[in-house]
């Protein structure tokens, strides 16, 4: 399969599939929620505390209270926890709850049903430059809005935000549109750190295609201010703490290791662990380093790049590997030639059946590592 986008005089994507996409992340997450809620009946357990568990109390807190007055119960000075999560994700959910006066987990739902809405469109966008028909960009969409641990999606959860800057900032860069591009990533940039993968691509891109062009550069020196902005204002009142990078090195173990404690906890899963959320967490990474082999030279290779800078900040650190398959989920549009494959040569019934199964492994997954597994996902 080419690794080049397809010249098309069509709209970049045309209006009427975002419906499309809207019904194929809806219904995805309709199929996740009643999966979580028979979980979470079968553990006598409560749906709405689940979706609402782990990152996202932080989430809510802050967008509720801001970094320094949420009420957190932590076990030092709640600014070193709350403020190792970036601010874009709550600030869009404070926001919609002044605008409307809806409950912050109401409103960071609706956030994130617009987010994955434009998550799901991007990576169908995105099949669409590889070439594909309407059957191929559904199953791009659902490739990526099914994936395992796609419950975030309709948690209070950065994951989908990121994904839909992400994925238009990959086709503003495929395309040439630098303001375009240097925007998405500047905002990209306020939702999560691991926004350096798609800087890095930046950087590639202009080097091989626009050194010349002064627009390119000046749209990629715009791109880091986001991330080094936040960094800043939270090392200040964190400095004694060893600033953004030491709390997050208190809280959750995060540090740049070169690998050593992934294939060290890797290896301690694979030979003494009874655990299946760790087996689960495993086979997500082993399988995403696969993908990143397998899909050389069969993805745009500003997306192969993309997927594998975002795996080396994460499979590269040290942290909670158990959260691991959600910080990797972007990575999933490494599978697309296949879903491609499937769509042109499987018998229509087979294609209905692989797209059935993968959303509900995808379902499955999500609702064991959340309702099931005890530790943070």
């Amino acid at each position: 399969m080419s690794t080049r986008a397809v010249p098309s005089t069509r709209p970049a994507f045309p209006p009427g599939e975002w419906l499309v996409a809207a019904l194929i992340f809806l219904i995805g997450s309709v199929v996740r929620i009643i999966t979580l809620g028979v979980v979470a009946r079968a553990n006598d357990d409560d749906l709405a505390g689940l979706l609402t568990k782990w990152d996202a109390q932080y989430y809510l807190a802050i967008a509720e209270s801001g970094y320094f007055d949420a009420d957190l119960g932590t076990d030092v000075p709640v600014h070193e926890r709350t403020l190792a999560f970036f601010p874009g994700f709550p600030a869009l959910v404070r926001l919609l709850h002044e605008v409307t006066g809806l409950d912050f987990p109401v409103a960071a739902m609706l956030v994130n049903v617009v987010a994955g809405t434009a998550m799901t469109a991007g990576a169908m966008a995105i099949a669409a430059r590889m070439g594909a028909g309407l059957s191929g960009r559904i199953g791009a969409g659902i490739l990526v809005s099914c994936a395992p641990m796609a419950i975030t999606f309709s948690m209070p959860y950065s994951e989908a935000l990121f994904g839909a800057l992400a994925f238009w900032a990959l086709l503003a860069l495929m395309d040439r549109r630098w303001w375009l591009a240097g925007i998405l990533i500047l905002a990209c940039g306020f939702t999560r750190l691991t926004a350096v993968a798609l800087i890095a691509v930046f950087l590639v891109v202009v080097l091989l295609h626009a050194r010349r062009d002064w627009r390119a550069w000046a749209a990629l020196a715009l791109t880091p201010w986001s991330i080094f902005g936040y960094v800043i204002y939270a090392s200040i009142p964190t400095w004694d703490a060893g600033g953004y990078f030491g709390i997050q090195e208190q809280g959750w173990s995060s540090g740049v290791d070169l690998g050593r404690a992934t294939v060290t906890w890797v290896w301690e899963v694979l030979t003494t662990s009874d655990e299946a959320g760790y087996l689960l967490s495993v086979g997500v990474m082993v399988a995403s380093v696969i993908a990143l082999a397998a899909a050389w030279r069969r993805v745009p290779w500003e997306v192969w790049l993309f997927s594998a800078a975002l795996m080396a900040t994460v499979l590269l650190s040290d942290g909670i590997m158990h959260s691991r398959p959600r910080l990797l989920m972007p990575a999933v549009i490494l599978l697309l030639p296949w879903v491609l494959f499937i769509v042109r040569r499987w018998p229509r019934g087979w294609q209905l059946a692989a797209a059935t199964g993968w959303v509900l492994f995808g379902a499955w997954f999500s609702a064991y590592l959340l309702g099931v597994f005890p530790w943070a996902i």
